[in-house]
């Protein structure tokens, strides 16, 4: 078997995600053991939106995005 060396940008990341078991997934196959190895397991069971939108901000170049992911939470909790 032969070797490749792959370059990692440092700013890059790799998910993996799996549909849940049940009805309404056919198909699904489980992950081998190999590759389980690979990746550290994440539950998110309540999302933190003002984490998830000062993420997203911040990756589109905004500045003070603490503020502006603060006061879009605020607007959206609001519009429901």
């Amino acid at each position: 078997m032969k070797y490749t060396t792959v370059t990692v940008n440092k700013h890059c990341g790799i998910f993996v995600t799996l549909n849940p078991a049940g009805g309404g997934y056919g198909g699904r196959n489980k992950l081998p053991d190999n590759l389980k190895q690979l990746f550290r397991p994440v539950v998110m069971t309540h999302p933190d939106h003002e984490q998830i939108a000062r993420s997203l901000l911040h990756c589109d170049g905004y500045q003070n995005v603490d503020l502006i992911a603060k006061k879009l939470i605020e607007v959206f909790s609001l519009s429901r």
